[in-house]
């Protein structure tokens, strides 16, 4: 499945200690985990040493052919279980005002360890909810020789103020003003104290940017994963007129996205063509989904595996219009073989050159009617699925980013 590509002579910094730190990176099931693990094995280089802390979960299997895989790479990774103690929970809050911050002492001992074993040339860290370990990582290092990095998935405090206003009742919205309070703060603490932002599309760049970090210390990483193509090409010349909406059916951005679809979009299609079905694949979908399940409309919750739903589909349908970053769905999809639809939001963080006026649908109309003029054109699906492929596997060349 798996297959060690070397990077370029200029692509990494020789001979460099490098600590990454992470939330979570197996298992290898969420939008996080495929960006994070995506950057990793752009950046391992057998010429640097790389260390690897993150969090071990309940699902996690270090069986798993992706585990075996991406552990080879490192010279070492530390999992560190993550069970938090509801007093640990409180305290988050507390200390930081981020109910997002996956704080655990725990980590901060594990950290405390691995700083003091090595000297490192280069430590990041791997989301904003990691930085509560901040003060553990300047206890020992010397920042005049360490270089500091954050990743940044999303613009985290914006992406909480749309959640609040999703909200419809008055008491979640006041819960989650209290839980994020210090969100906003934090997010600016973190982006000046480190010396580099990698982030997921020029659109967050400028965010970055307006909030004050210098524009020549954030570097945009795009996303990449070395998935295999499961989709063959008979799958897309052959219509089973089975449509897919793929995420974490529970995120307002994903419950906002796929109630939009349902309601202006699919209702509206199988009036024209009663073939069509749709199938919402996602863990925890929201009520307000699964009141739509139907013969033709199939809520699945959390499935093992989504690989079934993407070659028995004729498009993967992304109607996101709220939620920061890139929406890796995308990437996952197109890696995959599967054409995509998607709303111009949906796009942030993938070039303009893949989504053209017939994959890029933003009114309800016209959505319908390139679902039903593109089912029958398999030359074009085709087109669109390999030039997509080549332009995203560009991506995985990252020419000198640690020596940046």
């Amino acid at each position: 499945m798996f297959a060690i590509s070397q990077p370029d002579e200029d692509e990494v910094t020789m001979g460099k200690q490098v600590l990454y730190i992470s939330g979570k990176l197996f298992p290898v099931n969420s939008g996080d985990a495929i960006y994070s693990l995506g950057i990793l094995e752009r950046i391992a280089s057998p010429d640097s040493t790389f260390d690897v802390l993150s969090y071990e979960y309940m699902e996690t299997d270090v069986e798993t052919e992706e585990y075996l895989y991406y552990s080879k790479l490192f010279r070492q990774m530390r999992l560190v279980p993550y069970q938090p103690t509801k007093w640990e929970n409180y305290k988050k809050v507390l200390f930081y005002g981020d109910s997002t911050q996956k704080y655990l002492p725990r980590m901060m001992e594990e950290a405390d360890r691995l700083l003091s074993e090595t000297q490192y040339d280069v430590i990041i860290l791997d989301h904003l909810r990691m930085f509560f370990l901040y003060e553990t990582i300047q206890k020992h290092i010397d920042r005049k020789r360490t270089k500091l990095v954050l990743i940044q998935h999303n613009i985290e405090h914006m992406n909480a103020r749309e959640e609040i206003r999703y909200q419809s009742r008055a008491k979640d919205k006041w819960k989650l003003r209290l839980l994020n309070r210090g969100i906003k703060r934090l997010e600016h603490q973190a982006i000046q104290a480190v010396d580099d932002i990698w982030v997921i599309s020029e659109e967050d760049k400028k965010l970055i940017s307006a909030m004050g970090k210098a524009a020549d210390h954030i570097h945009v990483i795009p996303p990449y994963y070395n998935y295999p193509t499961i989709k063959e090409r008979e799958h897309v010349e052959h219509p089973s007129y089975n449509l897919l909406l793929l995420g974490s059916m529970e995120w307002y951005p994903n419950v906002l996205g796929a109630l939009w679809f349902i309601e202006n979009v699919f209702q509206e299609l199988v009036k024209q063509d009663d073939r069509y079905r749709l199938f919402v694949v996602g863990r925890d979908p929201s009520p307000l989904i699964q009141k739509y399940h139907s013969e033709q409309i199939i809520v699945t919750g959390a499935v093992k595996s989504v690989d079934e739903y993407i070659r028995s589909c004729d498009f993967l349908i992304v109607p996101n219009t709220l939620g920061g970053g890139a929406k890796i769905k995308i990437l996952e999809g197109i890696m995959k073989g599967i054409p995509v639809l998607a709303t111009k939001e949906s796009t942030v963080g993938y070039s303009e050159d893949i989504f053209d006026e017939d994959f890029c649908v933003n009114h309800p109309q016209t959505f319908v009617q390139k679902i039903i003029q593109l089912n029958k054109d398999a030359a074009k699906k085709i087109s669109f699925v390999n030039k997509a492929r080549s332009i995203i596997s560009d991506n995985q060349k990252l020419r000198g980013i640690l020596g940046q």
